[in-house]
């Protein structure tokens, strides 16, 4: 049976060819894509409804008929593009469709759609042009493109090496971190690799799976099989432990984590080997002693406490509570009977809720006396010890009568004295030195053990950073030198002079006196001589006698030491701006930061200046590279200064002894050198001397006197580099480059001197002949401009306004003629300044553009606090426009950023047809490069602007 739709459609195959002609507009209708064809005279022999809706454009106007131009001018009414884009645009589509063949290109409309255009040139005559929306397309490539990279990150920055196999036990993919754990050959691991492949290398490189090479395949096959997760422990190549833990996948691949174990394996053994040291300790203690919980029940005790106290192991178990352990001894008859269980509980409670360490004394039924002490633990427990004192109590009662009567001779004394038997339990001491040190009559006093009276006086604060169980075994360790003097430094600054006399029978005399006064003269005559006042780090002097120790050590020794030079870099800026007070704060914030970065038996100095200076021992030079990389991070980014953010940072320059020599004026040198090499690298930055920089230096320093009489020798002159719009590839300007011709070195290239013009001044007057000759070279110009690259040196010099006014007055070129051209980093030594004059010179009429942008800071704060006429892309990203997709991002941003501005972009650079497309496909709105003329001298520039203009005019 026919249908309806059959029916029509053989009505009109009977109507001849406009039967057809309508036919094939319907199905041209109901494309996905937009189609418009045009014949010879570029006028419409054929258009869709799709064509029309995709730029909303009336069908009206765009019609059978109706010229190419007239479609532009339509699509450009509708904000499709700018209208005053309409010529450029056409002429161009013309002459890429006269060239014959098929090309591609993409349009962005006003309403954020992205459109892809095939325009074909058609066999008769006439072409065609095919538009489909790619928005969704474009988004979503962008979207997979940053989960790619974020995964590839993720997967590259991992601190365990990874590597995963597929169903077929074929490598996937396996991170830097795992090739590197193994010392692996990327070559060799890599995608695609089969498993075993993979473990026979592994194997190769020395790496020991703690079994035989065959039992470790067969391991490995039985794990893929089981499917199970494992954990194993393999030896690197260099003996180091790594624990790899393999998982498995639900498609039938597996997972496996590598992680180096060696400092953790070494921490366990470690610490089973402290605990058996601890266990022989506590079991050989004369003392008892018992750990218990916060809930005062037993967690360990020793043998000692178990004897004082008549207790078994059965009834000293862990977990019994301290009120029944106390019950069980009185029961088992170790108290005597003026004790009640309940006292003692209430005793021990009492103490361990006041935290009182101080001793008590209990009577046991066989008269002997013990000392207990309970300290509290930071965990809510405390750990109590037993002190059988019956021994010492009686000597304190036979030599109490004798106490007497030296007792107010003693305390009439000046110094304090203390008198101790020979197991150091105080016999007598005076008031004055108890008044000394502060200490509690009701603690010392006859009997008491000098470790109980250091463990006071710590508790009291007096020696800073110290406990009384380290402060008692240093004493005993001195003491067993015999008769000897020590000093100590109590926290509140005094210092007191202990001298030892040995008693006859045994024991100890000592005096104690207050020499601070006396000390106080001493040290601050020494200290001054050898000390920087600012900062208190050694000075010059001292660090030179380090130096000398340190050279004879590696001399002597073997070993390695570097010296590293330190610089600041702007610190000069940071004076200058907000005074020399704030300046001193910076020195003595950067002192801080080297004292509290370098190695405890490091040397710091301040040699003058913002000149710092460390020595540092150890592997060279990965040690000293490591601090230099630490602080040129930690002091480029200093705090505010009078609320005032600052830019500054370091360099720093590495010599190493004995490699670079032993000799301390020598090694001083070579650091010197490597620190001026940093500097040459842009600052911010640390370079280890190498010897070819001492040829560097002295080539270096005949440049600088050759440089000091060019200018005065007329050895300088100027060429101009041309600029063009893209739009209409109309020449706007030239650009003055300077350039040296040395009588013998011949050109130098201006990245060679004009770092030493910077670094030693010479750039202020040479920048001024620049400009002067600059202005007057561009005057008898047609109405073009001249750009002039101004030193942020220049701005740091006075009466760079001044200049510039002389400067046009002088070559009678209107201010808007010029163009004046300023980097970031003149912006970053002193923002503000640097911003006033700027405004100074707009306001003369000159012209002000953003240089190099995107290679320094790239601080947008610049484009607000000062309005740019011009953004310059540096060179380093057009040049790397095929092969970097960063680069492409860069200049995108950057001139899409200009546009949302209101201000033009030039890409610099620009050498072939490929990159002035993309830079115009970017949104640039002029470029510079030898695709429009390499920099010309003077005399050639008429022939320059005329060559371009013809150019403009066939284009």
């Amino acid at each position: 049976m026919t249908s309806i739709r059959d029916n029509e459609l053989g009505a009109r195959r009977e109507q001849g060819p406009e039967a057809l002609v309508g036919l094939s507009q319907l199905a041209l209708d109901h494309m996905e894509q937009g189609v418009c064809v045009y014949d010879a005279d570029n006028r419409i022999v054929l258009v869709n409804q799709r064509y029309l809706s995709l730029f909303d454009m009336s069908a009206d106007i765009v019609r059978v008929g109706t010229s190419y131009r007239e479609v532009l001018a339509h699509s450009a009414s509708r904000g499709n593009f700018p209208k005053e884009e309409l010529d450029a645009l056409y002429s161009a589509r013309i002459a890429q469709i006269s060239g014959g063949k098929p090309f591609r290109t993409e349009q962005r409309l006003a309403s954020g759609l992205v459109m892809s255009l095939d325009l074909k040139p058609l066999p008769g005559g006439g072409w065609m042009t095919i538009c489909d929306d790619v928005s969704r397309l474009a988004r979503l490539e962008a979207e997979l493109r940053v989960q790619t990279e974020r995964s590839q990150h993720a997967l590259a920055n991992m601190s365990h090496g990874l590597i995963m196999y597929d169903a077929d036990s074929r490598l996937v993919v396996c991170n830097e971190r795992f090739l590197n754990l193994y010392n692996l050959d990327p070559e060799v691991v890599k995608p695609g690799v089969a498993h075993s492949t993979a473990i026979d290398h592994w194997l190769s490189r020395g790496n020991l799976p703690g079994m035989p090479a065959g039992e470790f395949h067969a391991t490995r096959l039985e794990d893929v099989r089981s499917r199970k997760t494992k954990t194993l422990l393999v030896m690197r190549y260099d003996g180091r432990m790594v624990q790899a833990v393999s998982r498995f996948l639900p498609d039938g691949g597996w997972v496996t984590v590598h992680e180096d174990v060696t400092e953790r394996l070494q921490y366990e053994e470690t610490l089973r080997q402290q605990n058996f040291i601890l266990d022989a300790a506590l079991e050989n203690m004369a003392h008892g002693l018992a750990f218990y919980d916060s809930d005062m029940r037993l967690r360990v005790c020793n043998t000692t406490y178990r004897k004082i106290y008549r207790l078994s192991p059965e009834e000293t178990r862990p977990g019994t509570h301290l009120a029944e352990l106390i019950e069980r001894s009185m029961a088992n008859g170790a108290f005597s009977s003026e004790y009640s269980p309940q006292q003692l509980l209430e005793a021990a409670s009492a103490t361990i809720v006041n935290r009182d360490s101080s001793p008590m004394r209990r009577r046991m039924s066989n008269d002997t006396v013990i000392s207990v002490r309970y300290s509290a633990l930071p965990d809510g427990g405390f750990v109590a010890t037993y002190e059988d004192i019956t021994e010492r109590e009686r000597a304190v009662e036979e030599l109490s009568e004798q106490y007497r009567r030296f007792d107010a001779a003693l305390n009439n004394m000046s110094h304090g004295l203390c008198m101790l038997d020979a197991s150091l339990h105080v016999i007598v001491c005076n008031r004055r030195y108890i008044e000394m040190y502060g200490l509690s009559a009701d603690i010392v006093k006859p009997g008491v053990s000098m470790r109980e009276i250091m463990e006071h006086s710590c508790s009291l604060g007096i020696h800073p950073n110290m406990t009384g169980a380290k402060l008692y075994a240093d004493y005993v360790e001195r003491l067993r030198e015999g008769e000897h003097t020590l000093h100590r430094h109590l926290s509140d600054g005094r210092i007191i002079k202990l001298n030892h006399k040995r008693i006859e029978l045994g024991g100890w005399v000592v005096t104690y006196e207050d020499v601070t006064e006396r000390h106080k003269a001493q040290a601050r005559v020494a200290h001054m001589a050898r000390h920087d006042s600012l900062t208190d780090l050694p000075n010059r002097t001292l660090f030179r006698e380090k130096m000398g120790e340190g050279l004879n050590q590696v001399a002597i020794a073997g070993g390695a030491m570097a010296v590293l030079c330190f610089d600041l870099d702007n610190f000069k800026t940071v004076n200058d701006r907000l005074g020399h007070a704030a300046g001193d704060r910076l020195l003595r914030w950067v002192a801080a930061r080297l004292k509290e970065n370098v190695g405890e038996h490091d040397t710091v100095a301040r040699l003058g200046g913002d000149e710092f200076a460390v020595l540092q021992r150890g592997p060279q030079p990965q040690s000293a590279e490591k601090l230099a990389r630490r602080l040129v991070e930690i002091i480029g980014h200093p705090p505010p200064l009078e609320s005032q953010s600052i830019h500054v940072g370091v360099s720093v320059g590495i010599a190493i002894a004995p490699d670079h020599g032993l000799d301390a004026d020598e090694l001083m040198k070579c650091a010197d050198l490597a620190l001026y090499q940093a500097k040459a690298k842009g600052r911010g930055a640390y370079q280890l001397f190498e010897p070819e920089m001492e040829e560097q230096a002295r080539s270096r320093h005949a440049l600088e006197h050759d440089l000091r009489t060019a200018l005065e020798r007329s050895e300088f002159h100027l060429v101009f580099q041309p600029q063009v719009r893209l739009d209409t590839t109309e020449l706007t300007g030239f650009e003055a480059l300077l350039r040296w011709k040395h009588p013998s070195r011949g050109l130098v290239s201006p990245a060679e001197f004009i770092p030493i013009a910077e670094e030693n001044g010479l750039i202020v007057p040479i920048g001024e002949w620049v400009l002067r000759t600059a202005c007057a070279t561009a005057a008898s110009w047609p109405d073009v401009t001249i750009a002039v690259n101004l030193s942020p040196v220049q701005f740091r010099a006075r009466g760079l306004v001044a200049m510039v006014t002389s400067a046009l007055a002088e070559a009678g070129l209107p201010p808007q003629r010029l163009e004046l051209e300023v980097t970031e980093t003149a912006l970053l030594d002193d923002s503000e300044a640097t911003i006033e004059i700027l405004h100074q010179l707009r306001a003369l009429g000159v012209r002000v553009s953003l240089d190099d942008f995107g290679v320094g800071y790239s601080s947008l704060s610049y484009l607000r606090k000062f309005p740019f006429d011009r953004i310059k892309i540096d060179r380093s990203f057009v040049g790397t426009l095929g092969e970097s997709p960063e680069s492409v991002a860069i200049v995108r941003t950057i001139a899409s950023l200009g546009s949302v501005l209101g201000v033009e972009t030039t890409a610099e650079g620009v050498e072939t047809i490929e990159q002035l497309d993309f830079v115009r496909e970017c949104g640039c709105t002029a470029v510079q490069g030898y695709y429009f003329g390499k920099p010309c001298p003077a005399a050639e520039v008429g022939r320059t602007i005329e060559t371009l203009n013809a150019v403009r005019k066939v284009a």
